[in-house]
C-alpha cells in the first residue's frame, strides 16, 4: 500500500519531489544579447580608431594640385570630410587652386604639408577657419593678382572667425585683396608664430572684432597696402580687442602705419623692428568719424627700432603718434620706452606727437622714456594733448636732450 505524500496546508496532495511552488526559469538571453552588442560596438570603435587614416590628402577627393586645374570642389570636400585629430596634408611642390572661399569647420585638425593654396578670384579668395583648436603650419597662401582693395570677409586671405586655440605657424601669405591674416568674431587664445605676410591691399595682420588673449610672435610683414600689424576695435563690435602680445615684429614697407592700436586694451609690443612706413611707424589712437573706434588703454611698446618713418609727405605723423580723434572715446596709459628712432622724414613737423582733435581733449598717462633719436626733423616732441607725460632719458645723435625744450 502506497504511503500518502505530503499535503498542502489545505490538505491537497503536493507534487512528488517538490518543496513548494515552482519558480520561473531565469531569462538570461536578453542580457547576453545586450552584452554581445555592447562588445561589438566597443570592438568596432577600436577598429575604427586603429584603421582610420591619420593623414588625409586632397588627392583622395579628386584634387590635382598642378596649379592649373580648379581644385575648389575637391578642397572643400576634403575640408568637410576631416575628423577631429586628423592631419590634412597639402604636399610640398603641389599648388592647389581655388576659385571660391574655402571654409574649415572641423575642430582639432592640423593643416600642413608645405604646399601652396592659390586663390584665382580676388573677390572670393579667403581661406576661412571657423573651428577651435586648429593648427595651420608650413603653407603658402597666394593671390597672384589683385586689382583693388576689398574689405569683406570673402577677401581676407586667411580669416580666423570666432575661434579659440587656433595656432598658425610657418605660414606665408603672398598677396591679398584685403588683409593677409585677419582675426574676427572675438577669436581668442590664438598664436601666430613665424608668419610672413607680403603684398596685401590692406593690413598685413589685423586683429579685430573683439579678438583677445593672443600672441603674435616673430611675424614679418612686407609691402602692405595699409598697416603692417594692427589691433583695431570698432565701437559697433562691442567689447574691444584686448590682451594681445606682439613679440619681435618686423615691418618692411607699409603704405600706412607700421604697428598700430586703433581702439583696444592691454596691447604690448616688444623688440620691434619697423622700417619704411608711409605714416607713423607706431600709431596709438582712438578715432572718430567715419571709423568710430573704442577707447585705448594700457598700451606698451618696450624696446626696438623705428626707421625711415612717415615717408608720405601728405601725412604728418612723425615716427610715433599718440592720437585722440574722438570726443566719444579716450586714450590713456600709453608707454613707449627704449626705442631707437632713425631717419624720420626730415620735413615732418615732429619726431613724436601726442595730439588730440578738438579743444580741451586730453590724453592721460603717457610715458615716453629712453628714446634715442638720430636724424630726421628738428622738432622732437609735440605733446599739447598730454596732461601728464614722462619724457626722461632721451638722446639726440648720442647727446642727452630734453624733448620738450623749445616747444
Amino acid at each position: 500500500m502506497t504511503a500518502p505524500g505530503p499535503t498542502t496546508t489545505d490538505g491537497a496532495a503536493a507534487t512528488a519531489g517538490t518543496q513548494g511552488p515552482r519558480r520561473p526559469a531565469r531569462r538570461r538571453a536578453p542580457v547576453v544579447v545586450a552584452g554581445v552588442v555592447l562588445l561589438a560596438l566597443v570592438v568596432g570603435l577600436v577598429v575604427w580608431l586603429l584603421t582610420r587614416p591619420e593623414t588625409v590628402r586632397p588627392e583622395d577627393f579628386g584634387a590635382v594640385g598642378d596649379g592649373v586645374a580648379d581644385d575648389t570642389a575637391a578642397l572643400q570636400t576634403t575640408l568637410d570630410a576631416l575628423e577631429p585629430g586628423q592631419r590634412l596634408e597639402l604636399a610640398e611642390g603641389s599648388t592647389y587652386t581655388h576659385a571660391d572661399v574655402l571654409v574649415l569647420t572641423v575642430p582639432d585638425v592640423h593643416v600642413t604639408g608645405g604646399g601652396e593654396l592659390r586663390a584665382t578670384d580676388e573677390e572670393r579668395s579667403s581661406f576661412r577657419v571657423e573651428a577651435d583648436d586648429v593648427e595651420i603650419s608650413d603653407l603658402l597662401l597666394t593671390v597672384p593678382e589683385t586689382t583693388r582693395r576689398w574689405d569683406a570677409t570673402e577677401q581676407q586671405r586667411l580669416l580666423l572667425r570666432g575661434t579659440t586655440g587656433v595656432e598658425v605657424r610657418d605660414v606665408t601669405v603672398r598677396g591679398s585683396a584685403a588683409a593677409g591674416i585677419f582675426l574676427d568674431g572675438a577669436s581668442s587664445d590664438f598664436l601666430l608664430e613665424d608668419v610672413v605676410v607680403e603684398g596685401t591691399r590692406a593690413d598685413g595682420i589685423h586683429v579685430s572684432g573683439g579678438s583677445h588673449d593672443g600672441r603674435v610672435v616673430d611675424a614679418t610683414t612686407r609691402d602692405t597696402g595699409d598697416d603692417g600689424i594692427a589691433v583695431v576695435s570698432y565701437a559697433q563690435d562691442g567689447a574691444p580687442s584686448a590682451r594681445v602680445e606682439v613679440e619681435s615684429p618686423v615691418v618692411r614697407g607699409s603704405a600706412a602705419r607700421g604697428l598700430s592700436v586703433v581702439g583696444g586694451e592691454d596691447v604690448t609690443w616688444t623688440d620691434v623692428d619697423v622700417e619704411g612706413t608711409g605714416a607713423a611707424g607706431v600709431y596709438v589712437a582712438a578715432e572718430g568719424e567715419p571709423y568710430f573706434t573704442t577707447s585705448v588703454a594700457r598700451v606698451v611698446l618696450d624696446g626696438g627700432r623705428v626707421a625711415d618713418a612717415n615717408t608720405d609727405e601728405g601725412i604728418d605723423h612723425g615716427a610715433v603718434l599718440v592720437y585722440d580723434g574722438s570726443s566719444e572715446s579716450s586714450v590713456s596709459d600709453v608707454t613707449v620706452e627704449d626705442l631707437e628712432v632713425v631717419g624720420t622724414r626730415a620735413s615732418a613737423s615732429r619726431q613724436v606727437g601726442v595730439i588730440a582733435d578738438g579743444e580741451g581733449e586730453t590724453i592721460t598717462g603717457v610715458t615716453l622714456t629712453g628714446l634715442a633719436v638720430e636724424g630726421g626733423p628738428d622738432g622732437l616732441l609735440s605733446a599739447p594733448a598730454a596732461t601728464d607725460v614722462d619724457v626722461s632719458g632721451w638722446t639726440r645723435d648720442g647727446e642727452d636732450v630734453d624733448p620738450l625744450a623749445g616747444g
